[in-house]
């Protein structure tokens, strides 16, 4: 097993009684027997783990670590973490691990009042939402209801080949609804659902979804983006404008957390929420805007002619977030046969087909870990929460 998909810890000299560690490589999925070495340490010690060789951390990775933390804090160990890469510290800080970091006493206080606030229209309620009274739901036992929240425009077509292909396969009559670009899906009522990662997290702990699959290998990641004929520097930007598609997004939320590892305070920026990522994209080509948060795989799926009247000036690669295919827990007998379907299209010849024209190499189960992760952070930044 090679460094960048393992997690090597090696014991170092703490001094006073206290214990150290070096940690190399990587933190995700796997990490699990290897930290699980470290939970019968002592009561009432210090450990100081030192990241200098951690090359990435994922949700999974982090769900385990804040795991083990909080044992030992329960256990009156104290824990620091130090030398941590930008990335790796930027996760800590988003997921409220920035409180174990040395010298992270600004990360504290953040932990108990996060400066980044999302805007989300789903008001928690007491019980699942249900339709109406006199509404009846969306049934299996008739047609099924599905939207897509695409990541790219042009999957669109996509979609529909993907919607023909799971009618043939579950023989069940199944409608794909497209809902206009920017649309909140989360007041929706269906069978099935495609959603951003936000938007998933709504549906799961407000709405009585289950998380099914995530797309094979992928993660939402952002790009800030400026005009090529700006020649500024990101760092030292002054209250600049921002344009991004909504307020209740990953990508918003990890937009001003890169700009604030650049130095720069986002608490200061202006915004402006396009609805869709296309029109925010318009607002800064026409000088509208400084700065436009958007999705990378969109961003980068953009013609050539016009990413070259634009230029990325800093980009993520956190490995946390992703978007999720859902079921409503009133059609949950339908969940295995969906499943299946979908995993085996890697492997079918008409399935594969269907990949390629929604961009999608392929469908995974989501660990636990990362799905439980995705939604501390949800309800952490959420203002609904």
């Amino acid at each position: 097993m090679s460094l960048a998909n393992s997690l090597i810890i090696t014991p170092l000299d703490g001094g006073d009684g206290a214990y150290a560690y070096d940690f190399a490589g990587s933190i995700d999925a796997h990490s699990g027997t290897v930290l699980d070495n470290l939970s019968t340490l002592p009561e009432n010690t210090r450990i100081s783990l030192d990241f200098r060789q951690v090359e990435r951390v994922n949700s999974m990775g982090l769900s385990l670590l804040l795991k083990l933390f909080e044992q030992w804090e329960r256990r009156g160990i104290r824990v620091e973490v130090s030398n941590l890469n930008r990335m790796v510290g930027m996760l800590f800080k988003i997921t409220g691990l920035g409180r174990f970091v040395k010298g992270g006493e600004a990360a504290a206080a953040q932990a108990a009042k996060p400066q980044v606030e999302l805007v989300s229209s789903v008001q928690t309620p007491a019980q699942p939402v249900r339709p109406p009274p006199g509404e009846a739901p969306p049934s299996h036992h008739g047609r099924l209801s599905f939207i897509a929240s695409m990541q790219t425009g042009a999957q669109l077509s996509g979609w529909y080949l993907l919607n023909t292909y799971l009618q043939r396969r579950l023989q069940h009559a199944i409608h794909l609804e497209q809902l206009p670009a920017g649309h909140d899906i989360t007041h929706e009522n269906v069978d099935l659902l495609f959603a951003k990662p936000f938007e998933a997290c709504a549906m799961i702990s407000r709405r009585d979804y289950i998380p099914l699959l995530k797309p094979v290998g992928e993660a939402d990641e952002v790009v800030i983006v400026m005009r090529s004929d700006d020649a500024r520097a990101l760092p030292g930007l002054a209250a600049p404008q921002v344009v991004t598609a909504s307020q209740g997004s990953f990508v918003y939320l990890l937009g001003r957390f890169l700009c604030d590892e650049n130095g720069l305070d986002s608490a200061t920026f202006q915004y402006s929420f396009a609805g869709n990522e296309i029109k925010a994209l318009q607002m800064l080509l026409k000088g509208q805007a400084d700065l436009l948060f958007m999705l990378k795989k969109t961003y980068y799926g953009l013609s050539g002619l016009t990413r070259k009247s634009t230029r990325v000036v800093d980009e993520s690669d956190t490995q946390l977030a992703f978007h999720l295919f859902c079921i409503h827990n009133r059609v949950a007998e339908l969940r295995e046969p969906l499943v299946k379907t979908l995993t085996d299209m890697s492997v079918d010849e008409q399935g594969k087909g269907v990949l390629k024209d929604i961009q999608i190499e392929g469908w995974c189960a989501p660990e636990e870990g990362d799905v439980r992760m995705l939604l501390e952070i949800f309800q952490r930044y959420s203002q609904a929460s």
